[in-house]
Order: C-alpha cells, then structure tokens, then sequence
C-alpha cells in the first residue's frame, strides 16, 4: 500500500515541476531523502520494489533532469562542477564495470550500494533554477526542519520516540539521567547554521527558531559534533575579522595551544587511547583479538575503534593491489559475496546473526568509502566536498558562504566518526546554497 502512495507522490511531484510549481516538488524529494521528514519509518517499504525513500527520490530527480533537458537550451552546459561530476561519473562506469566482470558482484548489489551517486544530477536542476526559487525551497527547508527539531527536543523531555526509530541511550549529565536519542533529522546540521548566520526570520522568531535548532544539533550529547559546532562557530568568527585582528587571535590561539600542549600532551601520550592505537598500527589488524586488547574492550573506546576500523579495511587494500584503485566491492552488507569475500573482526556486532559487521557502518565514512570505491575513488569524492568547501571560503562574505562553510567543517570533522559523506543530504543541500552564491554573483555583475 505505501509503495503505491509513494509512486503516486512521485507522479504527483513530476507533475508539480511541470506545472513550474518547482519548490514544492523539490520539497517532495527531500521529503523522500529524509524518510518523510524522518517521521516516516522506511521499515513500511521493505517488501517493495523500491525499498529506500530515496530511491523515490532519484525517480523524481531523473524526471525532472529528463523534462529540463528537452526544454532548456545548452542544459548540459558544461562548467566546473559539472567537469568534477563527470569525471566521478567516467570513474564509477568504469568501478561498475569491474565489479560487474572482475569480482563478480550482482547488478542488484551494484545499484543497491552505488544508486545513491545519481542525486549528483540534481546540480543540473538547481543550476537553471533562479535565486528566488532556491531561497524559497531553503526557507521552507528551513521551516521544516525547525518543526522536526522541536519534536527532537519533544523526545528528550518526554523520554518518548517521536521521529523515526533508532538507538537510544543515556548520559550522566550533573547527576541526572538524560536520554539520548540517535534520530536528529537529517537536515538539522546545515539549517542550524543558517539560523545563525542567515535565519529567513527576524525579531522573536529569528531567537526562537535559531534555540530550537542548536539545542536539537547538541542535544544528543555527540562529543564530536559539539567540538565540531564549537570549531565551525569559532572559525566563522575568525574569518570574519580583518586581517590585523585575525593574525592577533590566530597568535593567541597559537600561544595558549603550545601551552596546552606542554602540560596535556604527556598525560595523552601515555593514555590508553594512544597505547591501543599503537597496537593496531603496529601489525595485522585482522589479528587485533589476538594481542593486547579485544574486541570488546575495543568498542568501548570509540575513537580507537573508529581506527581500527578504517585500518583493518585499508589493511585488507593493501594485502589485494587490484581493490586500491576500484574498491573491494559494491557489495550489499547481507550478499552472500561480503561472506565469502571479507572476515573483518573490527565492527559492530550483529546480534541477531552473531557476526561481524564487514562494510556497513555509522561510525566512519572513510571504512566505507575506501571499500567501495578504492582509493580513486574516495579521491574523487572528497574532491567534489572540497571543490564546495574551498568556493564556499571564497565567498565567505556572503551569508550563504558563510553558513555553507561552517556546516561544511563539521561535515569534515564528523566523517570521522559517522557516515555523514554517504549521506545524499550532506551534498544536495549544499549544491543548492552554492547556485544561489553563483546566482548572486551573476546579479551583481
């Protein structure tokens, strides 16, 4: 029943956009992105064709690119961005292609773990949009992602799940028992930004809107994304100042860190953190439960799992030259192949079928990356965030730069410890910000 609302909504989107009632059928992909504005649960669609919200999504993407390209001259146009797309493009055929003929993958496989790349396209759809529209669809972006905040923060006072279901735990915050709810909406990150540096609204709502989303941004006690939220603000801040007070603070900063340094360096240099990193550097990952530290004890130290994690993976490219430049494969984490293929000990545990975790993980977007795509590959795809990162920095007087920017070092610093990079949200929202700069630009001349 959900599958055939779903392609009635796809209809129903296509149709929008040919009516030029654009924003609203772009409202309905990132409603499909983000499992209904993460309220509702993907678990309805595992017995359909099309099992993903986001392939509903890349249905409508290539709809609309299809209707654009017949009724826009010089659509294909090329420009940078466009080059760097391609480019990955020519390079995932040909990762497709030995997949398919060397390792032995699926066509199901390949287009379950690679279908994902084909939301690149919608930069075609932004591109020929104009500013006015991709404002509105951020503004109303925006407004959404404030409702889906507010019942974030819902959940923590009621100890209740309101979006989508996943982990739960809880931290010792002052004595108290605070709940910690892993289901932030998928959108939060960059909009949180936006209220800071560029909030649609003003007076009352503009404190309002821009409180509900940095306590929903912190409020699952990640120590990583507060560092990160604390590093992007800090830096914001920084590259705003003329160059005189810039090299002052950036001295200071310089100053008190040697400091820092002195007197904490030595303390973390002998902390176990240091000591279980050495041990997984020092030899075979793969036989990291056979020395000094297990598994277990491995996982209750994030960072070092995280580590691990990636090592033992790069380890496992090292030890096959042909994976380095293609990946290992494009292979689904329940294919038959990923079990012949790997026996990865570093990973979450599989309860249900007491194994190993061998390619899918939240914790790391690297482990994933390199698996899937080599070391070409992950090339290519850093190439394409750090084209936007570095336009972005350029343009950084420009709000939307500014708060593009800043959402983009937490991007960068999280990828460590989560899949953020693989998450179809963490590019599009930005292909939207970076036409409305180049929008901005092209007015100003």
């Amino acid at each position: 029943m959900i599958f055939l609302i779903y392609i009635l909504i796809v209809i129903f989107a296509i149709g929008l956009y040919i009516w030029d009632y654009k924003v609203p059928a772009l409202v309905i992909v990132f409603f499909f992105l983000t499992s209904g504005f993460n309220l509702v649960s993907e678990d309805l669609l595992k017995d359909s064709l099309l099992s993903k919200g986001m392939d509903y999504a890349i249905l409508v993407i290539v709809g609309m690119v299809i209707i654009d390209s017949f009724c826009i001259k010089n659509y294909l146009k090329p420009d940078r961005l466009i080059w760097l797309i391609l480019t990955f493009y020519v390079f995932l055929g040909v990762c497709i292609i030995y997949n398919k003929f060397a390792v032995g993958t699926s066509w199901n496989d390949i287009i379950r773990t690679a279908r994902y790349n084909v939301l690149w396209i919608a930069y075609l759809i932004f591109r020929n949009l104009s500013k006015e529209r991709l404002s509105h669809l951020m503004k109303s972006l925006f407004l959404v992602t404030v409702i889906c905040a507010t019942l974030y923060i819902l959940q923590i006072f009621l100890n209740e799940r309101i979006l989508n279901e996943s982990m739960k735990v809880y931290a010792n915050i002052f004595g108290m028992k605070i709940p910690r709810f892993y289901n932030q909406p998928d959108m939060l990150l960059i909009f949180t930004f936006m209220a800071i540096y560029f909030n649609p609204y003003k007076g009352m709502a503009k404190i309002i809107t821009t409180t509900i989303l940095v306590i929903a941004l912190l409020g699952a006690f990640h120590r990583s994304l507060i560092i990160a939220f604390i590093l992007a603000i800090s830096i914001g801040y920084v590259i705003r100042l003329s160059r005189v007070k810039r090299t002052v603070i950036l001295t200071s900063i310089a100053i008190i860190g040697s400091i820092f340094i002195v007197f904490w360096g030595y303390n973390f240099a002998n902390s176990r953190t240091i000591k279980d990193i050495s041990i997984v550097t020092s030899g075979n990952v793969a036989d990291i439960d056979a020395k000094d530290i297990d598994i277990e004890t491995l996982q209750e130290s994030t960072f070092t799992f995280r580590i691990a994690h990636l090592l033992e993976r790069n380890q496992y490219l090292l030890d096959h030259p042909e994976a380095m430049l293609f990946g290992a494969g494009l292979m689904a984490e329940d294919s038959k192949l990923t079990d012949v293929m790997f026996d990865f000990k570093v990973g979450l545990l599989e309860e249900a079928l007491n194994k190993t975790t061998q390619l899918d993980t939240g914790d790391i977007s690297y482990s994933i990356l390199i698996m899937r795509y080599g070391y070409m590959g992950t090339l290519l795809v850093l190439s394409l965030y750090i084209f936007l990162m570095v336009y972005f920095y350029k343009n950084r007087n420009n709000p939307v730069g500014l708060f593009s920017f800043a959402s983009f070092i937490v991007i960068i610093v999280i990828s460590f410890s989560s899949s953020t990079l693989t998450m179809p949200v963490s590019f599009l929202l930005p292909l939207v910000t970076y036409n409305i700069i180049q929008k901005s630009i092209d007015d100003f001349n």
